[in-house]
């Protein structure tokens, strides 16, 4: 029996139930439809359901929820109806018929408990399986907020990294595209040369209205017209800055510095995502964590109480085995000597019968050997 009741929790014991129970459950059952959507979610949110839906249904699941608790408390509630085993005195009382059929009164009974006894351990095995499992999952639900708030701590030092490179990088651009469009306008000033910047941005308009604008042939032919106008002005522009190698040289040094500017913006933007979708991540698995935490909880419960109950029904069961084992006693002795109560009965008896031979009344030889046995010829 030690396998049956080691590592058992102390829980309070659940009384008999009444049974009206069921409509108390009915009377006392919360009314969800009076709280706020918030509260409803609150609620769902401690039980580790889902939160998703209207009202109407935030409600229903709750109440099926409740309904849920009721029916398991009122199933594990269920006490084992035990009667007081008769007392050492009555059982001298006994005839050994009495006792027998006592003894097989006592085994039917003890066989119920053993069984009740038996479905509960399991019970309370699978309850503390399914905590187990729960506290597994409740765990790498942890080990995974630790791992992203890690990488996201990262991922943030290392956006601020870039950020610092880029602000330096940008001052040299910025410097660097000054010293080119002073140079050019130095070597370049009778010619008028628009910016390059505005010429693009001009053919970037044109073929915007070209795509989304409906166009007659004509017009649209006027349209490519000046597009290819404006792309041949940029192209004399870089052939002209080709001609002088010291504008075309600050050029690309503006250039190659403004791309590496652009690489690192597209860097730590990047970085930058990956550090909010870690703490995003990190956030869910906080939440499935508690969640889990909580289920894992109302498992330990519930495991508790039904252990608690196996332990009560065990007990009761050896109540009757050690019943059983006086019984087997008292058998054995009154094989014997008798029961009490059929020496008295043979006691009574020879009295009635030494009153008849008193009497002067004929009695068989049996007779007469009892009223001898008890010492009275």
């Amino acid at each position: 029996m030690d396998s049956e009741q080691e590592n058992q929790a102390p829980a309070a014991t659940e009384g008999e139930q009444p049974s009206n129970e069921s409509e108390n459950s009915a009377v006392n059952a919360p009314d969800y439809k009076d709280l706020k959507v918030s509260e409803l979610k609150e609620k769902l949110k401690e039980l580790g359901l889902p939160l998703s839906g209207k009202k109407s249904v935030l409600v229903e699941r709750l109440t099926a929820s409740n309904e849920k608790v009721d029916e398991e408390n009122h199933e594990d509630g269920e006490e084992p109806s035990s009667e007081s085993l008769i007392s050492l005195d009555e059982l001298n009382n006994l005839s050994r018929n009495e006792l027998k059929d006592l003894r097989k009164d006592y085994h039917k009974k003890a066989e119920v408990l053993r069984i009740k006894r038996d479905e509960l351990n399991l019970k309370s095995q699978s309850h503390a399986s399914e905590r187990n499992d729960l506290n597994v999952k409740a765990k790498e639900y942890m080990d995974n907020v630790h791992l992203y708030r890690d990488r996201r701590n990262g991922l943030n030092v290392e956006v601020g990294e870039i950020r610092d490179e880029r602000r330096e990088v940008s001052n040299e651009v910025n410097n660097l595209k000054d010293i080119f469009l002073k140079l050019k306008r130095k070597r370049f000033s009778g010619l008028n040369l628009p910016p390059v910047s505005k010429l693009r941005k001009q053919i970037q308009e044109l073929e915007l209205k070209q795509m989304t604008t409906p166009l007659t042939t004509d017009k649209e032919r006027v349209l490519v017209d000046e597009i290819g106008s404006l792309q041949s002005k940029i192209k004399e522009h870089d052939n002209l800055i080709e001609t002088d190698t010291e504008v075309l040289e600050a050029r690309d040094k503006f250039r190659d510095s403004e791309k590496i500017r652009r690489e690192l913006g597209k860097k730590m933007q990047k970085s930058r995502q990956e550090a909010q979708a870690a703490h995003h991540t990190m956030k869910d698995s906080l939440r499935s964590n508690r969640q889990t935490r909580r289920k894992a909880d109302a498992g330990q419960r519930m495991f508790v109480k039904v252990k608690e109950k196996a332990d009560e029904v065990h007990n009761e069961y050896i109540e009757y085995l050690r019943g059983m084992q006086e019984i087997d006693r008292m058998t054995a002795s009154q094989g014997r000597v008798g029961s009490f109560a059929d020496q008295k009965a043979n006691v009574a008896s020879a009295e009635e019968l030494f009153g008849k031979f008193l009497a002067g009344e004929k009695l068989s030889t049996e007779q007469l050997m009892i009223i001898q046995k008890a010492g009275m010829l």
